[in-house]
C-alpha cells in the first residue's frame, strides 16, 4: 500500500463507523484500544446506523426465506462445549470465566445454541416442526487471535456473524445449498452492487482427503461420499445457470465436513472469500440428533447439518467492502444519506429563497426517515467543498439548490450509481426526490420487502 492510498480504517473513520484503535482520547493520554482492548472494534454512531440497517435487512430477508430468526446468550457453560468437542480441541481460542465456582465460555460460535433450539421444538412439537429447517441470528462471538494477526475489522476477536444452520433430509440437501447460493447472488447483488458473473466471482470446493476418512476426517465415508457430490452438483447447476467456474481443492475440508465457498475477485486480481456453506458430522452426532429424528419423524436416513454465511462476519465483509468500493457504501446503509448543497450567490433575496428550499428539502427528507444534512456553498468554493464531501463523507445522493433551482422549485441531483461506478446528474422538482430515493432503495425493498430506513440526524458529518 503506497503513503496516500487510504484502507478500510482509513474510510471507517471518515464514515463515522469505527473509532481507529490509535486515535488517542482527549486528556486522558491513552488511546482508544488501551481502554476498549486489541480485536474489539468500537462502532461510532455511523457503524451504529449502519449496523441497525444492515441486520433488519438481514433479518427480514432471512424471515421471507423461510428461515426462524433467534438471538442465543453471549456466554454459556463449558459443559455445552465439552459436549460439542470445543473445549478439547479449541480452548486455546476461547474466552472463559468464572462464575460461583462454575467455568464458562464467552461465546465463540452460535451453532451448538441453534442444535439445541431445534431440538427443543422437536421435543415439544414433534413432527409438526418442518423439514428442511432453518435458523438464522446475526450472532455475536469472541474468538481468541494473537495480536500480531489482528487487522481493523478484516482480522478481530469480536465479531458478528450473519450465521444460519440448516438441518435437512438427504432428499433436501441439494435444493437446499443451491438455494443458498441463490441467497448469496440477492444479497452481494440487490443490496451491496457486487456483480455475481464469470468474470467477477468463483465457487471453491474444499473436500476430504478420502485415504485419510477415519483419521483426519470424522464420519463415515458415505456421508463424506454424499456431501461431497452434492456440492458438485450445485456447482455445477451455478455454471450451467450463471457461467461460473469452479475449483475443487482436496485435502482441504474441515475435519468435521467439505464446504463450498464464494470467492470474488477485484479488477486488480485481489481475491476475497466471503460466504460459505460448511458441511457438519460432528455436531449431529454429538447431540444425538440422528436418534431423535427418527422418533420425531421416523427418518432412517442421515440428517444433514449446514453450516451458512452469505457475508462471513458482518466486521470482516465490511472491511472488505470498504476497499473494494473505496468507501461508498450502499443507499440504505450510508450514514449520510443525502446531502443538500446549497449554492448562495451573496444576492440577499435570492439567498433567502435558496435556503427556504433548501430547508422544505431537508425537512421533507427528515419525516421520510431519510438520514440527510445540509451544506452552504458558493460557486467560488463548490468545487473545493464537493471535492471534500467526495473524499470523506460520500453522500450516496447529493442535491444541489443554486438560484435558478430556487426559482424553479427544482433540484440537481446527482445520485452515485454503484454498477457505473460514477454519478448520474439530472434535474427534477424538488417534490419528486423522494423518486430518486425509491429506485435507489429497490434492491433493497426486493430483499426485505419494504424500505429499511433508520432515521438519524448525521448534520455532525459535515
Amino acid at each position: 500500500m503506497s503513503v496516500n492510498q487510504k484502507d478500510h480504517m482509513d474510510y471507517a473513520v471518515e464514515l463515522d463507523i469505527a473509532v481507529k484503535p490509535t486515535t488517542p482520547v482527549p486528556n486522558l493520554g491513552a488511546e482508544y484500544g488501551y481502554y476498549v482492548g486489541a480485536g474489539n472494534p468500537l462502532f461510532s454512531v455511523g457503524g451504529g446506523v449502519l449496523r441497525t440497517a444492515l441486520k433488519h435487512v438481514l433479518h427480514k430477508y432471512h424471515a421471507r426465506k423461510g428461515y426462524y430468526v433467534v438471538e442465543t446468550p453471549i456466554i454459556a457453560r463449558t459443559t455445552l462445549y465439552e459436549l460439542t468437542g470445543h473445549l478439547k480441541f479449541y480452548k486455546e481460542n476461547m474466552f472463559l470465566l468464572n462464575i460461583e465456582g462454575d467455568e464458562y465460555a464467552i461465546k465463540p460460535m452460535n451453532c451448538p445454541f441453534h442444535v439445541l433450539i431445534f431440538m427443543n421444538l422437536l421435543q415439544k412439537y414433534s413432527s409438526k416442526v418442518k423439514l428442511p429447517f432453518k435458523i438464522f441470528e446475526t450472532g455475536t462471538v469472541h474468538r481468541y487471535e494473537i495480536a500480531g494477526a489482528l487487522r481493523g475489522l478484516l482480522r478481530v476477536r469480536a465479531f458478528t456473524q450473519d450465521d444460519a444452520h440448516l438441518f435437512s433430509p438427504e432428499e433436501h440437501v441439494e435444493a437446499s445449498l443451491m438455494e443458498v447460493f441463490e441467497m448469496m447472488k440477492d444479497v452481494y447483488e440487490k443490496l451491496f452492487y457486487i456483480p455475481v458473473t464469470s468474470e467477477t466471482v468463483k465457487l471453491r470446493l474444499s473436500l476430504s482427503d478420502k485415504s485419510k476418512i477415519g483419521e483426519e476426517f470424522m464420519g463415515e465415508p458415505e456421508m463424506w461420499e454424499f456431501a461431497e457430490e452434492k456440492l458438485f452438483k450445485v456447482a455445477e447447476e451455478v455454471k450451467r445457470k450463471y457461467g461460473i467456474e469452479f475449483f475443487a481443492e482436496e485435502g482441504e475440508a474441515a475435519f468435521y465436513g467439505p464446504k463450498l465457498d464464494v470467492v470474488v475477485y477485484e479488477e486488480g486480481g485481489k481475491e476475497w472469500q466471503i460466504g460459505t456453506a460448511q458441511f457438519d458430522f460432528n455436531l449431529p452426532k454429538r447431540f444425538k440428533l440422528h436418534e431423535l429424528i427418527k422418533e420425531t419423524h421416523g427418518l432412517d436416513a442421515n440428517l444433514y447439518m449446514i453450516h451458512r454465511a452469505l457475508l462471513g462476519s458482518l466486521e470482516r465483509f465490511l472491511g472488505i467492502y470498504l476497499e473494494m468500493f473505496k468507501g461508498r457504501l450502499p443507499f440504505s446503509l450510508a450514514p449520510l444519506q443525502v446531502l443538500v448543497i446549497e449554492i448562495t450567490t451573496g444576492n440577499e433575496e435570492v439567498d433567502k429563497k435558496i435556503k427556504e428550499l433548501s430547508s422544505k428539502v431537508v425537512n421533507s427528507l427528515k419525516e421520510n426517515e431519510i438520514r440527510v444534512a445540509s451544506l452552504t456553498s458558493t460557486k467560488t468554493h463548490l468545487s473545493r467543498d464537493v471535492r471534500k464531501v467526495e473524499s470523506t463523507v460520500k453522500p450516496p445522493l447529493i442535491l444541489y439548490i443554486g438560484g435558478r433551482e430556487a426559482e424553479e422549485s427544482a433540484v440537481v441531483a446527482r445520485p452515485y450509481d454503484h454498477n457505473k461506478r460514477r454519478r448520474e446528474q439530472m434535474k427534477l422538482k424538488a417534490d419528486e426526490v423522494l423518486k430518486v430515493i425509491e429506485e435507489m432503495e429497490r434492491g433493497v425493498v426486493e430483499l426485505a420487502g419494504a424500505p429499511v430506513r433508520v432515521p438519524a440526524d448525521p448534520s455532525y458529518m459535515v
